[in-house]
């Protein structure tokens, strides 16, 4: 599909991921150009790389790529090809693990697009393995997503199923334990061994996860309060949890 993307830091990771390449157009808003905005280290890297550099008046930039984009005076067309389930999970199964040791995050119903690019963001940060989405209420990758992924879109696939609740029913045939996140667990994320293949469901932003998924998870935890406030965002809980499975299986009894 057709992606608008904007900013320093997504086209940079673009060029990097080899989804701007040679031939490709990037375009400059000439106010911001001739203002001296816009990264010089950024159009060297795209000269070098054969990636054509083209300006535009505000307007026109404006009808092309909207005003986000203006605001970093920064912005391409790619193409975001979106892999299929089957293509993420292809290799994720038991004859495979522990070579194979996968942390999956399924997004039950994430509809702000600001959220799903920091969680993005944070799945590549953490070694998540690929995000699972569902087709319906919910969003996918949008240019307000790519943007706040900081370019992490183009390294972490996402795709989308039909049906949520038989996913997890295949991740669990596969050998995968499913783990939700609900704030009204009894038990916390901190008493669990993450040595295992794993799948993360973090539920939606306002409802939190559905009653029939988290009856499909073969366990639902929490992550401990001590304040006022009962609950993270989405994207914050997943952060908590992400941290805590990476430093489990890199860095637990490292001085």
């Amino acid at each position: 599909m057709n992606l608008i993307i904007y900013g320093v830091n997504t086209l940079k990771e673009a060029v990097f991921s080899g989804n701007l390449k040679m031939g490709d157009r990037v375009y400059l808003s000439e106010k911001k150009l001739k203002n001296g905005i816009i990264d010089k280290n950024l159009i060297k890297l795209f000269e070098e790389k054969n990636i054509n550099v083209l300006t535009k008046n505000d307007g026109a930039f404006i009808k092309d790529f909207g005003r986000e984009a203006l605001i970093k005076g920064i912005a391409a067309n790619v193409e975001y090809r979106e892999k299929s389930y089957e293509e993420l999970t292809g290799k994720a199964n038991a004859d495979n693990f522990p070579s194979v040791m996968p942390v999956y995050l399924i997004l039950d119903e994430i509809t702000d697009p600001q959220n799903l690019g920091s969680i993005i963001r944070t799945a590549n940060c953490a070694g998540i393995s690929g995000i699972i989405v569902p087709k319906s209420n919910s969003v996918f990758i949008t240019s307000s997503a790519a943007h706040v992924s900081q370019g992490a879109v183009f390294y972490v696939d996402t795709v989308r199923v039909a049906n949520i609740s038989r996913t997890i029913e295949d991740l669990k045939k596969r050998g995968i334990w499913v783990i939700g996140l609900s704030n009204e667990a009894e038990d916390d994320i901190y008493g669990m061994d993450y040595d295992v293949p794993l799948a993360i469901v973090v539920g939606s932003e306002g409802k939190g996860l559905r009653r029939l998924t988290a009856e499909k998870c073969e366990k639902v935890l929490k992550i401990p309060m001590a304040g006022s406030i009962n609950s993270l965002n989405a994207s914050v809980s997943f952060a908590v949890t992400a941290y805590e499975i990476l430093r489990q299986r890199k860095y637990a009894g490292k001085k």
